[in-house]
């Protein structure tokens, strides 16, 4: 299974990132959903080709590409099935499979753009307390 979305950052800075083992758990589906620890091992980055390949369940690669101004990042996975989350539910594995590789590839953009939205686990970035010329206190001074 393959899929790609872009990112408003450096490929550079997206390569970094995906690259060190602390943000394992912001893509890899069973660290976002489990406690589980962060794998020891199997995670190696080729900086010259731009990949990032993982060989732990499920294997597969980031590729990390700079085009026009922003980043293509594409997910490769080596299978196209994962178990449903509701395993009573209509959910197919091919579907849960897609669904959780879309999952990964907004939170990474969430996670690197800082820009909320995608995750819970990342704050929405800071915006005035004025909507339409109000603000959220009775005090107009703020």
């Amino acid at each position: 299974m393959e899929q790609q979305i872009t990112i408003a950052r450096p490929a550079a800075e997206v390569f970094t990132y995906l690259a060190d083992p602390a943000h394992l758990h912001d893509w890899l589906p069973q660290l976002r959903r489990e406690e589980t620890n962060l794998p020891e091992s199997g995670l190696e980055s080729d900086s010259a080709a731009g990949t990032v390949c993982w060989s732990f369940d499920p294997d597969g690669e980031w590729k990390v590409q700079e085009t026009e101004g922003v980043t293509r990042l594409t997910l490769q996975l080596q299978r196209d099935t994962a178990p449903a989350a509701d395993p009573t539910g209509p959910e197919t594995p091919e579907d849960a499979a897609r669904f959780s590789a879309e999952a990964a590839l907004q939170s990474l953009k969430s996670h690197i753009e800082r820009a909320g939205g995608g995750d819970p686990d990342l704050r929405t970035a800071d915006v005035p307390s004025r909507v339409f010329g109000h603000t959220a206190t009775q005090d107009p001074d703020i």
